[in-house]
């Protein structure tokens, strides 16, 4: 059973190639060739007709293959004789053309496709291309309402295309059937009636012209209340309105979901059988009027009739005051139009001044049921967005990705993020090759099944990550008498051991004992201070060098160049508290209670280290305009053993980090000269983590990177 193709407006049939440039298993194949073979699927749209026209499922097709350097040309008389290996042939690109093989020898015919593709057939590798083929001829059916039925005995309807007429007619029993006619530009039509009385009634003959291929032309023959004829002839599909109401204002909609570049053609009629005064197509559509169509057009009083028709609309001047019907087609119009959606109306209005509106909604969607809508790279990750564009989300919605010129695909469908209302998707993709190109694209198993062309887009994760030295604390050098945790003659971690060392005082040392693998940072808060003068010194370190001391206290160079995206910092530390003893302002108040320690994390776009002056009160802050991504662990419970720590770094933009630093303190408010001497942090075994797929999804979402 065929279904019908929403977003379809033509009758159409919908055949797919599977093209396969590959070396068969059966034997060898030159270098440079491939085998083209074909996958017929049929799709037919719902056609408005008594009965159901679709392609036969063993339908065939006679097809042309052209090769572009025309050299490398092919014939099948029927694509049913194709082997099942297919047809071997150089490696190219080919221009195919099918054309359906008639079955039918009846005078009423039979309907017929056809439809042209081009394809690139590539060694070793598989194609699939489209051909959309459209129905080849035309199609006439004819429906005679309970008005005519009961009312005459008999009654036919005459159709032809300058040659030989068929006969819908009840006396033969072909009222019902459905004609195929060969495209010639013109129908003919006319009607004959005998009443049950004996009374003949004849109209016509009557010319159609314009017509064309691939559409169905539906008469509907009644009678008015006077016992005329009354013909409405709809083409494919269109609806018919009126105002005939005696209600004032009638108003319908009506909406058109459409493919982008769809040529297939809308149609609807209208009448008045009291006499039309005014036809208006009108709309308050900026990208309308840029697309060509006017605000305002009668085609009654032919005002703007000419814009409407070089804008693709197809139509004609109507009399004033007539009760004939009158068909408007769309059109090349709709075709014209972008990706979006545009409202219009038709504004019909009578002799007495009652009006109809139709309002017609117009969505345009690109030619597949989804599209990607973006990518954000990282290192080791990205972030990919898309959406659906059809009315339901489609069966089979995921993504794909590849690296740029490998032609495998990845199927990613767990973990989809889904947003009904705005019919957005979006999904985290881990285990990337850092500063390698891939593509990505939104698949549906609809599109895929009928050999769609996906849009697709490029994206190239960061080829920076960087580590840091020493990360694991174990290498640690001394000089006058302060410990520095680097390895002799690297100049990246510091701590203020340079300021304090002179007065006896190293708050931060290496620890060999306590430790969760080689060495560890013990940071001790203690007073230094010299002629009875003392001042509260935290244990700390930091990435950057000590800049020396300046008054009372001291100045910090932070910052450590770098041009990394890490997502996360991962260690382990170990905390003793003791009640804050020392305190100025602004923190006071906070003398005897626990003492915080602090782990803390900055990325920036510095073009220089960052001066950090506590004798001035000069510190970075968090909302500062240069902190790109941030992060603090404070803590000021007691641990009698090391905890380990995976800490979010929260991101607040994309640009381009120039600098990080990450400092600890035993003291979270030491800078401030505050805090409880004798407060111990250590801390252990620290790493930069670039790819989320190891966080969890809280995690994750601390970071912002979505």
């Amino acid at each position: 059973m065929f279904g019908r193709l929403a977003y379809r407006l033509a009758a159409a049939l919908i055949l797919t190639f599977a093209l396969f440039g590959c070396t068969r298993e059966e034997g060898p194949v030159a270098d440079g060739e491939g085998y083209l073979n074909f996958n017929f699927g049929a799709q037919a749209p719902e056609i408005i007709i008594k009965g159901t026209v679709a392609a036969p499922a063993d339908m065939g097709f006679a097809l042309e293959i052209t090769g572009s350097d025309g050299k490398h040309n092919y014939s099948v008389a029927d694509s049913r004789t194709i082997p099942a290996e297919g047809i071997r042939m150089p490696a190219g690109i080919y221009d195919i053309t099918a054309t359906s093989l008639g079955s039918s020898t009846s005078p009423w015919g039979s309907p017929a496709y056809a439809g042209s593709a081009r394809v690139t057939v590539k060694p070793e590798q598989k194609t699939t291309a489209s051909i959309t083929c459209k129905l080849a001829n035309t199609m006439v059916s004819v429906d005679f309402d309970e008005s005519i039925t009961s009312a005459f005995s008999s009654y036919s309807l005459s159709v032809d295309n300058g040659g030989t007429p068929l006969v819908f007619s009840n006396t033969a029993g072909t009222q019902a059937d459905t004609a195929y006619f060969a495209v010639t530009g013109v129908l003919n039509y006319s009607i004959e009636a005998i009443s049950s009385n004996g009374t003949s009634y004849n109209k016509g003959p009557v010319a159609i012209d314009n017509v064309k291929a691939g559409r169905h032309y539906r008469f509907v023959v009644s009678t008015k209340e006077d016992g005329t004829f009354f013909l409405v002839l709809l083409i494919d599909g269109s609806k018919m309105y009126n105002v005939d109401s005696e209600e004032s204002v009638m108003t319908h909609t009506e909406d058109i979901s459409m493919l982008e570049g769809d040529s297939s053609e809308h149609t609807v009629s209208f009448y008045s059988s009291r006499g039309l005064v005014s036809l208006a197509i009108c709309h308050e559509d900026n990208a309308l009027e840029l697309a060509g169509l006017p605000r305002w057009t009668d085609l009654v009083s032919s005002q703007s009739i000419s814009a409407l028709q070089a804008a693709g609309f197809e139509c004609s001047a109507i009399p004033m005051g007539s009760t004939d019907v009158h068909t408007i087609s769309f059109g090349s119009f709709l075709s014209r139009l972008a990706i979006g959606n545009y409202t219009f109306k038709v504004v019909l209005t009578d002799k007495r001044n009652l009006k109809n509106e139709v309002v017609f909604h117009v969505s345009v969607v690109p030619p597949v049921e989804s599209k990607i809508d973006g990518a954000k790279p990282w290192a080791n990750f990205a972030v990919l967005q898309g959406e659906w564009v059809t009315s339901y989300k489609p069966e089979g919605l995921r993504f794909q990705y590849s690296v740029d010129g490998s032609g495998v695909w990845t199927d990613v469908s767990a973990g989809i993020r889904t947003d009904e209302s705005s019919r957005k998707i979006a999904v985290d993709i881990f285990g990337l090759q850092p500063g390698t190109k891939y593509i990505c694209r939104t698949v549906t198993d609809s599109d895929i099944a009928n050999g769609k062309e996906f849009p697709e887009i490029s994206f190239t994760t960061d080829a920076n990550v960087p580590t840091i030295p020493n990360m694991s604390f174990d290498a640690w050098y001394k000089s006058s008498d302060a410990w520095y945790p680097d390895e002799s003659g690297q100049v990246v971690w510091d701590t203020a051991n340079p300021g304090t060392a002179s007065l006896g005082v190293t708050p931060t040392t290496p620890e060999e004992s306590d430790v969760v693998s080689g060495k560890a940072v013990r940071m001790e808060s203690t007073v230094a201070g010299m002629l009875g003068i003392n001042k509260f010194a935290a244990g700390n370190i930091y990435l950057g060098q000590f800049g020396g001391v300046t008054g009372m206290g001291a100045k910090l160079n932070w910052g450590l160049p770098f041009k990394g995206r890490p997502v996360a910092i991962r260690g382990y530390y170990k905390y003793k508290p003791v009640a804050i003893d020392y305190a100025e302002s602004p923190y006071t108040g906070l003398k005897g209670q626990p003492d915080w320690g602090s782990i803390r994390v900055f990325l920036c776009d510095w073009t220089s280290q960052f001066v950090l002056n506590t004798n001035t009160g000069t510190f970075l802050q968090e909302d500062d305009p240069s902190v790109i991504a941030y992060s603090g662990l404070y803590f000021n419970a007691t641990n009698s053993g090391y905890v380990s720590f995976t800490l979010p770094i929260q991101y607040r933009d994309n640009r381009q980090p120039t600098y990080i630093e990450i400092a600890c303190a035993s003291s979270r408010y030491g800078d401030y000269f505050t805090g409880g001497k004798g407060s111990v942090l250590l801390i252990d075994e620290f790493e930069l983590i670039y790819d989320p797929a190891t966080l969890t999804e809280a995690e994750r979402e601390a970071i912002g990177y979505r």
